[in-house]
């Protein structure tokens, strides 16, 4: 095990990135922080035009800004402890020592079999310790934060379940996947650039055909929707915009939180609406049908297809970027790697590894860009709901209630929306549907 090279470039772009990411989504945060102060007791004028103005009364406006106000201040130790234990296992040599570790457990380089077992204790030891320290702010937001605003209806028994089931599904798909990663990148150590990204796609396909049959079972009762006024006009809805689903469902979400979703799940056969039964109680047929609506629009208007298509050549040049910084020696040297008998080929796993921190470093600046492109679907999604329904009414009054249910924000700084939102907020919903009609 080597130091540190702080002159390395690969070491200069994590450091640089990590603290410019961190500097970045603090400044965003305060100064929507500071918006809440200043104009977080207005009512946009969008809202108060319309019927569904009352919702919002000085209590409610007040328990908003309480609600985000008390998660603001807990993300700031949370992502201070972060930031700071991010920086301090690479620059004191955690993940070097912790490579020299396992090698010595699993006798790797001598095969594949220990080569998968070297990899797979290193990339679940390499995370333990920001797992571990996220434990407390967890359940303070849990049992602190989302129980004073009666959202959580969790208990420490079913807490520890559903984090017992993540901990053993994780372990699961870590080890197949690795399983894959490892047979790709011994085997094929000049292409599996292009073969890891395949085996990733074929990967996610495959648990979008699995999560709504076996994995979302695991932590949620899924009821089929009972025959009625609400069961006919979503099936006439579907018949109208030739969506085929394989049922509709709700989720006993109530069971956990609060809070209020519907969603489409699964691929083929699988594919299936889900409504939280909180939606279901908060919102009358007509409000969950223009939600239904908004969805169908992304089916409809192909956005997830077409992120698909976009994301496929930038996954592919991502993994060949993390490609050839994995076969160079630079990047393990600077993080102070040190392989005097084993060739490069055989380590790229750890190639792969520390090229994923330097680009991680830099995502949250890519955020802009994403969220403007997501925001611009759900106009789309907006408005396509109005014109299916011919009015967006229904909408724009099932939007109102539901900011107000859980509690979202009305008054957001702008540059926190530019950087953060992936959807845009009630009043330029509101705004823009207004305009359509």
């Amino acid at each position: 095990m080597n130091a540190i090279v702080l002159s390395n470039i690969f070491v200069r772009v994590f450091i640089c990135g990590t603290i410019a990411s961190f500097v970045v989504h603090h400044f965003i945060s305060f100064l929507d922080f500071r918006a809440r102060v200043t104009h977080g007791a207005k009512l946009p004028p969008e809202i108060a035009a319309t019927e569904h103005a009352a919702l919002f009364d000085a209590e409610k406006i007040a328990k908003i800004n309480a609600y985000k106000n008390a998660k603001y201040f807990c993300f700031i130790p949370s992502s201070l402890l972060s930031f700071s234990v991010s920086m301090l296992l690479v620059l004191s040599g955690f993940y070097p020592w912790l490579f020299n570790v396992v090698c010595r457990v699993t006798g790797f380089p001598f095969g594949f079999v220990s080569t998968y077992f070297c990899a797979f204790l290193f990339f679940i030891l390499a995370g333990l310790p920001e797992s571990i320290l996220s434990i407390p702010f967890e359940l303070f937001h849990e049992f602190n934060i989302e129980k004073k605003f009666g959202f959580s209806n969790m208990t420490l028994r079913l807490w520890l379940t559903d984090q017992l089931k993540s901990l053993l599904m994780s372990l699961v798909l870590t080890a197949v996947l690795l399983a894959a990663m490892v047979a790709v990148l011994v085997k094929f150590p000049d292409l599996w650039w292009v073969l890891l990204c395949c085996v990733l796609f074929a990967f996610t396909l495959i648990l979008q055909v699995l999560y709504p049959l076996v994995i979302a079972p695991i932590f949620n009762k899924f009821t089929p929707l009972e025959d009625g006024e609400l069961k006919e006009k979503i099936s006439h809805l579907m018949e109208k915009v030739g969506f085929k689903a394989s049922g509709i469902f709700v989720m006993d979400a109530s069971k956990r939180s609060g809070h209020s979703n519907a969603y489409f799940g699964g691929m083929g056969k699988s594919k299936r609406i889900v409504l939280y039964d909180t939606l279901i109680k908060q919102l009358t047929v007509d409000e969950l049908v223009a939600v239904l609506g908004h969805e169908l629009g992304h089916y409809k208007l192909k956005h997830i297809l077409r992120r698909f298509v976009v994301m496929v050549p930038v996954e592919f040049a991502l993994m060949y970027l993390l490609f050839r910084i994995a076969h160079g020696t630079s990047i393990y040297t600077g993080f102070g790697f040190a392989f005097a008998s084993v060739p490069v080929e055989a380590v790229q796993f750890i190639g792969l590894f520390l090229a994923s921190l330097v680009v991680g470093a830099l995502q949250e600046f890519l955020s802009p860009i994403t969220c403007f492109s997501s925001r611009r679907d759900e106009y789309q999604a907006d408005a396509f709901s109005a014109k299916l329904l011919g009015t967006p009414e229904p909408l724009i009054s099932a939007l109102i209630k539901l900011n107000s249910e859980n509690l979202s924000e009305l008054n957001p700084a702008k540059a926190y929306v530019f950087w953060n939102y992936d959807h845009p907020t009630l009043a330029e919903r509101i705004r823009a549907l207004k305009t359509e009609k």
